[in-house]
């Protein structure tokens, strides 16, 4: 399971990302800290409001706007309303509009301006509430000079007929915020009522999750954060003997009983919702439970590896005879890496496929330009596919089909666009082909795809659980957005894990722990003070699979300590690549090995260069440059507040 460990966290980051993301971008761009109000409901059924906004912005800001709806007659409302029953509004610019900055001290009134609907703010456009609605009015501030860190904006007003009195009950049912730009945290409403007993008084609050208590004379709402899309909404029934509205707020109506049942009705409503949101949300936790045990199972079953028969900490001789990029192929879970080209042309050298040849280059060269020859006396039937196609490719493409220079291989990427596209479509070759030799091997369990189509039924869990949140969110105004983004996520995560499922065979696994024991051995085998170190011919044959388990510069370092400093002539018979130069007395055991590692590693790095460059050229050829109830009581009023 580890090989697929990285990828499955991967995949959930980019998942969640996808919800991550949105929210930034949409994240409040500005932070409104606190609404505080003070509403006073008077006896001719006006609704005095003095409010306190307190908002932090970013740098640049200088503009606000309050969006105060007063339309009263609301067309959704079930109960029979009367268009006559208006309210209107009353504010003085000069006296009930003031702005504090940082300091809490309210900025002098030649440093801002208000204005308000119908007229042109700075830009000469004309200002009007958002979203654009009739018996609106929008005041516009701004501060040339800009606004502070935290600024504090004071709003006192009047609407006019804001109560409806009923022959049984007066009514007061008010939408205080239906728009903002950004979540309103820690709103304070407190609402006054002319003398009027507790007891006598009853109250509903809707639209977002919050507090509303009553108390004599009074009605205190309160909100921890009201979000963006959501509403404020509150409706009090009250004595109509204490009010004497103008006619026009008076309908010969009784409706007292109605609203009570009306808003009961809504009470069960949001007790259900709350009761199924707790289920989804708590069911979303089963929901992840059941698919941890499905993964578990899978792994259990079909990804856990094979209990081998070898347990050794090391292993010190090679566990298998084939090639190192076959090996590296079962290694690494049927991946050909970088370093499997260069251990394929030490392995063909010391084979002597290749012929090693100094080309007249002094041991003192910094960068000596090595020949290899391809060797007439050696039958190329018995080499697999990957091997000839990088003869072919070195010696018959980048050479003159008998041999090639080092300095040959890097440059011929360099060349042009045409070779440096012919270099890496014979790597992509080369690859292909060792893959394909790797998989003649039986080194991959080759019955999982059944398997794991049995193991794929589980979606099931994840996809009926997304749907259902999605149905109850549509039908029951439900938030889901928790249960359905984390179904999406376990559905999608449990595909990909069951799709990247891959297991060595017994076989398979039996030779991959040998080869980690191996590379374990070639790392450690310095500090064996009992091991007796084999000669330079079969220390050349290690080292071709130490390239391809990416140890060889550390495998280097211990054989500069342990091999000897002198060998006869007999123990060098048959190296090839680690030989030269054995004698010279600043000579370096990695010298010629580094020399063609360094060779391979340039020529990739000229193909990208050429490419990049190449691209960059075609793009560039312009010469320009590359405790609130559910549901809604459909009050009249409204508004917002922005920023800019």
């Amino acid at each position: 399971m580890k090989k697929n460990l990285g990828f499955v966290l991967l995949f959930v980051i980019i998942s969640s990302a996808f919800l991550v993301i949105p929210a930034y971008f949409n994240s409040d761009r500005y932070k409104i800290q606190s609404l505080k109000a003070d509403i006073e409901i008077e006896d001719n059924g006006d609704m005095v409001i003095s409010e306190r906004w307190v908002v932090q912005y970013p740098e640049g800001y200088s503009v606000s706007y309050r969006d105060i709806s007063y339309q009263k007659y609301n067309p959704n409302n079930p109960f029979n309303q009367e268009k006559t029953n208006q309210a209107g509004f009353e504010i003085d610019l000069e006296n009930d509009v003031w702005v504090a900055g940082s300091d809490g001290k309210k900025l002098a009134r030649n440093s801002y301006y208000v204005r308000t609907s119908g007229e042109r703010d700075e830009r000469g456009e004309i200002i009007e509430c958002y979203p654009n609605r009739s018996q609106c009015e929008s005041i516009f501030i701004r501060v040339p000079s800009g606004f502070d860190k935290e600024m504090t904006f004071g709003y006192k007003y009047r609407i006019k007929g804001a109560v409806t009195e009923y022959r049984d009950v007066a009514e007061l049912n008010w939408v205080f915020l239906d728009y903002f730009e950004a979540t309103v945290r820690n709103v304070e409403f407190s609402i006054t009522l002319p003398g009027i007993l507790k007891d006598d008084i009853l109250a509903w609050g809707h639209g977002t999750d919050g507090s509303l208590e009553i108390k004599e004379n009074k009605v205190l709402v309160s909100v921890d954060k009201l979000k963006k899309k959501e509403v404020l909404e509150v409706r009090i029934l009250m004595p109509n003997e204490k009010f004497s509205v103008p006619e026009n707020n008076y309908i010969n109506r009784t409706v007292k009983q109605d609203i009570i049942d009306y808003e009961m009705e809504l009470a069960e409503e949001t007790n259900r919702r709350i009761e199924i949101a707790q289920w989804v949300f708590y069911g979303t936790f089963a929901m992840l439970a059941l698919m941890i045990v499905m993964v578990y199972i899978a792994y259990v079953k079909y990804d856990k590896e094979h209990t081998p028969r070898f347990t050794g900490k090391y292993y010190r001789e090679l566990p298998a005879k084939y090639s190192p990029a076959e090996m590296s192929y079962l290694y690494y879970f049927r991946k050909i890496n970088n370093e499997d080209l260069t251990a394929t042309l030490l392995d063909l050298i010391r084979r002597k496929y290749l012929i090693f040849d100094q080309n007249k280059q002094g041991i003192n060269d910094k960068n000596p330009d090595f020949k290899l020859i391809l060797n007439p006396d050696m039958d190329h039937s018995d080499l697999r596919s990957h091997e000839k196609h990088l003869l072919n490719w070195f010696i018959g493409i980048i050479g003159n089909k008998q041999e090639v220079t080092l300095k040959e291989i890097e440059n011929y990427p360099k060349h042009s666009y045409s070779n440096a596209m012919s270099f890496q479509n014979n790597a992509k070759e080369f690859v292909r082909r060792a893959k394909l030799e790797g998989s003649r091997h039986d080194f991959f369990e080759k019955r999982l795809g059944k398997e794991k189509s049995k193991m794929l039924l589980a979606t099931i869990i994840p996809g009926f659980y997304a749907l259902l949140s999605l149905v109850l969110r549509l039908n029951y105004f439900v938030d889901t957005n928790f249960a359905l983004g984390t179904s999406i996520i376990a559905l999608i995560v449990y595909i990909f894990y069951i799709a990247t499922i891959d297991k060595r065979s017994i076989n398979g696994n039996e030779d991959y722990v040998k080869w980690k024991a191996f590379r374990q051995f070639l790392l450690d085998f310095g500090n064996m003070k009992d091991y007796p170190i084999p000669g330079i011919v079969v220390w050349e044959h290690y080292l071709v699979y130490a390239t391809s388990l990416k140890v060889a510069d550390k495998v280097m370092k211990q054989l500069e300590v342990r091999l000897p400093k002198t060998v006869d002539e007999e123990s060098l018979h048959g190296s090839t690549f680690l030989g030269f130069g054995y004698y010279y007395p600043r000579y370096h055991l990695w010298y010629t090995f580094g020399r063609i590692n360094n060779s391979m590693t340039l020529a990739r790095q000229n193909v990208h260069q050429t490419i990049v460059k190449h691209t960059s050229q075609k793009i560039g050829g312009s010469g320009r440059g590359g405790g609130f109830g559910g549901g809604r009581s459909f009050g009249g009023g409204g508004g917002g507040f922005r920023s800019r």
